[in-house]
């Protein structure tokens, strides 16, 4: 989260900074896509959905979950972000 909001205040009048946050933020979202691969092959991927796309899905919910989660003082949206997206990759329900 602390990236995410570093991204948003700067991204707009740093535009050095912003690559540089780009650059953090396509290595995370490699590495998603990475295990989201590995995933597929194994086919422990439940949905059809592109490991690329998936990917990107998974960085946003976090960082929208992180976000709302600081605002509201509560890990429910982060929680809810994440079960969404383990329903949508098809894993075992959390207990």
């Amino acid at each position: 989260m602390p990236l995410g909001s570093l991204a948003s205040e700067l991204s707009d009048i740093d535009d050095r900074a912003r690559r540089a946050l780009g650059v953090t933020f396509d290595e995370w979202e490699r590495r998603f896509r990475r295990g989201l691969e590995a995933m597929a092959r194994r086919g422990a991927l439940a949905t059809g959905g592109a490991p690329g796309r998936l990917a990107t899905t998974v960085l946003a919910a976090l960082e929208g979950g992180l976000l709302l989660a600081q605002l509201r003082r509560s890990t429910a949206p982060l929680e809810a972000a994440l079960d969404g997206v383990l329903e949508l990759l098809g894993a075992p329900e959390r207990p």
